[in-house]
């Protein structure tokens, strides 16, 4: 969203921060534009709070402003839900995850680029508590609001600590960004522990690009199932995903990786046509052949068009180059 002159107005003179905290100052503010004002707000995670009075932030207040005053734009969160900048977890997949992790109360739980808090709420309800890493405030804010323990940060950036029981979650998948997040994640796990991640059907295909993570899954003794086709539709993409589980450490009893492979749809067979048909669509193809090449023939038999001559000035005599008193080229 292109902010307005008057949003840029109060965000630019009628702002104080303290801290994570936020007051709009002045007089009382029309309605209209307190409700563009506070959609700004809460797109880099500004949440009113009553008893503070204030807009309260999970990360430094100005900080988390000066970008949108900068660069005099911001994507709301209802943009961001609109233009399918971010994929949230169906709820049937979330159910799988929670159920192949085999979560029991008490357990310490994981989620990096946590989003909404589809999967964290998952978590809590089993009775396991989670800890969540979200890179955008305003999301972080739904998470806090949601009472999940929230860090703010890029997850690729956090020093790994490994102290979690499980590791769920669902990472971006652009350029094998889901690799590179599910080898990081794999270091915040206990020796015991387990990973179990949605990733992009890519990372089924034996390339330059995927054989590290594939060998990483293979030594763990991993495994890989396929979601539903379409099982993301409600969240606005159509992307294929999988199921990836991978434990910290190899069991002893670990079964070999079955990948699973996706079935290519058989082209048609050629329909088989009549030789008469053939016959005369040649024909048609060569009679419009010959009539441009007739008008080909046509342009070039025409006389080209007398060239005009233009006469040039003589030079006159003081102009003329004189060549005495040169030397021959050494």
């Amino acid at each position: 969203m292109k902010l307005t002159a008057d949003i840029l107005a109060v965000l630019t003179d009628r702002v104080e921060t303290d801290g994570n905290h936020l007051v709009l100052t002045g007089p009382r503010m029309d309605p209209k534009l307190y409700q563009r004002v506070n959609e700004v707000l809460e797109a880099v995670g500004g949440r009113w709070t009553t008893g503070a009075q204030a807009h309260v932030f999970p990360i430094d207040a100005a900080e988390a402003l000066a970008p949108v005053v900068e660069s005099g734009q911001v994507v709301t969160l209802r943009e961001k839900r609109q233009n399918a900048q971010y994929f949230p977890t169906p709820a049937a997949v979330v159910a799988r995850l929670v159920e192949l992790a085999d979560l029991r109360p008490g357990m310490e739980v994981l989620e990096p680029s946590a989003g909404s808090g589809a999967i964290a709420s998952a978590v809590a309800t089993s009775g396991a508590s989670v800890d969540c890493i979200e890179r955008d405030p305003g999301y972080a804010t739904l998470l806090t609001d949601a009472d999940h323990p929230v860090r703010v940060a890029d997850f690729l950036t956090v020093p790994a600590e490994p102290r979690y029981d499980r590791v769920l979650m669902n990472p971006p998948f652009t350029r094998g960004a889901d690799m590179q997040h599910v080898e990081h994640a794999l270091r915040f796990l206990k020796p015991d522990g387990l990973l179990v991640s949605v990733m992009s059907w890519a990372v089924t295909y034996q390339t330059a690009k995927t054989a590290k993570f594939r060998a990483l899954v293979e030594a763990r003794g991993g495994t890989v199932e396929a979601v539903a086709e379409g099982a993301f539709k409600e969240s606005g993409t159509d992307t294929d995903t999988v199921i990836v589980t991978i434990p910290a450490t190899r069991a002893a009893d670990a079964k070999a990786v079955v990948w699973p492979e996706r079935e290519v749809p058989k082209e048609p067979e050629p329909e088989f046509r009549e030789p008469a048909d053939i016959a005369r669509e040649i024909a048609d193809n060569l009679r419009d052949a010959l009539a441009i090449f007739d008008d080909l023939a046509r342009d070039l038999a025409k006389p080209a068009p007398a060239a005009k001559v233009v006469e040039l000035p003589a030079p006159r005599a003081e102009e003329q180059l004189s060549f005495d008193g040169l030397g021959e080229a050494s």
